[in-house]
């Protein structure tokens, strides 16, 4: 449990500073009159939504199963990840309207350049600052182990690093802003990092949507599950293949194989389970042995 704890303290003082920066930056777009900061702002928000569907699935691994839940509360995390989804596309279309707006009709009031640039510098402080205490995260559990959580860690500081390049865009906004005088610079920066934005998570959003309807995480490959069990000595036929997400981090997996008769079914049990466990990630596998092919039509995969 305190390995649950230490391992969560990354994450809550991520999304604690990530979220007052965020609020802060829509305050100061609303005052600098930018469009770019109110795009980076929800970029930064996309930070906030990533580290708390990570830190989820860390709250997730800690929670006990009950009678009533099962399989716990894994599956948490690709709820709190549609949520993200859904908002993430409501941002898009909120700077692209907002961009669009500003270069058809040219605002009235002056883009303030000197603070867009403060506020997207403090903005690279954060993100750096955050991603170093991802990366001293990443040690393996009290087994060894790396497991979901721990790749999301590393998948946040990836993610945190890159988003400083964008706040350095939006600082070259605002001093060219600043220079030059043309302010329709802050939408057209506004709408690249929308595009940036749609560009980065469009990948976790096609995913999200596969594991909300329970289908196989991109990151299994059914295909070579379905031949290993076919051509495994002894298997003769299988039906109701079933491989589906538990949670951002886990997948699951259920089969019927039946067998020949020679076959010691506990050792098969025990290096099917293991194979699939350790070769295709496979984090619950569920095996019903039958010592006769079924004749009534059945799911093959």
């Amino acid at each position: 449990m305190e390995q649950v704890k230490m391992r969560q303290t990354p994450y809550v003082i991520g999304i604690t500073l990530n979220l007052i920066f965020v609020l802060t930056e829509l305050v100061f777009a609303k005052l600098a009159h930018s469009t770019a900061l109110f795009a980076d702002a929800f970029h930064n928000l996309s930070d906030v939504l990533a580290l708390v569907i990570a830190w989820l699935a860390v709250v997730a691994f800690g929670l006990k199963a009950t009678r009533k839940h099962t399989y716990g509360w894994h599956n948490v995390s690709i709820l709190a990840s549609v949520f993200n989804s859904i908002l993430l596309l409501f941002a898009v279309v909120t700077i692209f309207y907002e961009g669009i707006r500003d270069l058809i009709v040219v605002p009235t009031i002056h883009t303030n350049g000197i603070m867009i640039t403060i506020v997207a510098a403090v903005g690279i402080g954060i993100n750096f600052f955050t991603a170093m205490l991802f990366r001293a995260s990443g040690a393996p559990d009290e087994h060894g182990h790396h497991h979901g959580q721990d790749l999301n860690a590393k998948t946040a500081y990836i993610h945190l690093l890159s988003d400083a390049g964008v706040s350095v865009g939006v600082i070259l906004a605002g001093i060219l802003i600043q220079l030059t005088g043309i302010h329709m610079i802050d939408a057209i920066v506004s709408m690249i990092i929308g595009v940036i934005i749609l560009v980065t998570s469009w990948p976790v959003m096609t995913s999200t949507f596969t594991m909300a309807i329970n289908g196989v995480p991109k990151t299994i490959n059914e295909t070579a599950i379905l031949s290993y069990l076919k051509q495994y000595p002894g298997v003769e036929k299988l039906h109701d293949l079933h491989i589906w997400p538990l949670s951002t981090t886990e997948t699951a997996l259920t089969v019927h194989l039946s067998v020949s008769p020679d076959v010691d079914t506990q050792v098969l049990l025990e290096d099917m389970s293991q194979t699939l466990r350790q070769k295709y990630e496979i984090h619950h596998v569920t095996i019903q042995i039958e010592r006769h092919a079924m004749n009534q039509p059945c799911n093959l995969i």
